[in-house]
């Protein structure tokens, strides 16, 4: 219980105020507690009901064009991703969200100066986010690693990040009911994180609005890379 409170809130300060990692982190966490497929679906539904309150203000600012394309990539490999879920054994599930959680640690870490990505290769962005966001709840990296190189304020691509999510999170989850994979102690096991996740999101939007032009690669990708690296010697 206690694991699960602070889990919650570390994981709401990052999405406060970075706009991303919530689910990553979650899902990191509560593999190391529960079954892959089940932390998966906990993840995904208290990563939808935490943003809720982020997404008046994210409406305001987001890159409308961008989201578009990203959204619609994102539903064009959503079968995919909900076909693997339900077809690849727990143990197989929980090193590939270790594997591309650390990958997209690295390379938010490493932070790469490239030329700004054009337009063109949203819908590859969304392909690539909402498939790790469906199998292993880390879509947050590679679609942060594409935000960070559009020509776009900082607050546009949080905003951005933040209504990705949402939409991603919702289509996710429909399709894991569907399959199946929802239950009521998944649904308690949410309630129980609901509040310390809100607490978190709360003193990371504070965090942002003061500190926000530090930027947060330097302290959000050594996490994802700490925990990903537990989770993977957890379960190998």
């Amino acid at each position: 219980m206690v694991s699960a409170f602070l889990i919650a809130f570390l994981a709401g300060v990052v999405r406060g105020y970075s706009g991303f990692g919530y689910a990553v982190l979650v899902v990191l966490g509560l593999n190391l507690l529960l079954p892959a497929q089940q932390a998966l679906v906990t993840a995904i539904l208290l990563d939808l009901a935490c943003c809720l309150g982020l997404l008046r203000q994210a409406a305001l600012s987001c890159h409308a064009p961008l989201l578009k394309r990203l959204v619609f990539g994102m539903l064009a490999i959503l079968p995919v991703g909900l076909l693997l879920v339900n077809w690849l054994p727990s143990s197989l599930m929980s090193l590939i969200v270790g594997g591309v959680s650390l990958i997209g640690g690295v390379l938010l870490w490493l932070n790469r100066p490239i030329r700004p990505l054009s337009n063109r290769f949203a819908l590859v962005a969304g392909m690539t986010s909402g498939l790790a966001m469906t199998t292993a709840s880390a879509g947050g990296p590679p679609l942060m690693v594409y935000l960070l190189n559009q020509p776009i304020p900082a607050r546009q691509q949080r905003s951005t990040a933040i209504l990705f999510f949402a939409i991603c999170s919702s289509c996710a989850l429909i399709g894991l009911a569907i399959s199946g994979l929802f239950s009521k102690p998944i649904f308690e096991l949410a309630m129980i994180m609901f509040l310390p996740s809100l607490l978190g999101n709360q003193l990371g939007q504070r965090l942002f609005h003061r500190f926000g032009h530090l930027g947060f690669r330097q302290w959000v990708a050594p996490l994802l890379i700490m925990m990903s690296c537990w989770v993977i010697m957890s379960h190998l």
